[in-house]
């Protein structure tokens, strides 16, 4: 797992092998909750890569983005 410090600590947590097929992307850990990753959209534009993941958690929905491939994460883009 990894763990970026940002204003919100997030870690990744990787699918696992026993339930890959109900959840292929994994999910999230942020500030101690834990999101499903439910989409993760790629796009990559003249060098600059954006990855869009969109999260769940209790019904509730959110999209959290990376610019350096996941290795950090934010949820608002300038």
């Amino acid at each position: 797992m990894r763990t970026v410090k940002t204003e919100h600590e997030i870690r990744w947590m990787p699918p696992l092998k026993a339930y890959a097929t109900l959840n292929p992307h994994g999910w999230l850990i942020i500030d101690r909750k834990t999101w499903e990753i439910t989409n993760v959209h790629h796009f990559d534009d003249f060098g600059q890569t954006i990855e869009t993941l969109t999260i769940e958690k209790d019904g509730e929905t959110k999209e959290i983005y990376s610019l350096d491939e996941c290795e950090t994460f934010t949820f608002e883009l300038n």
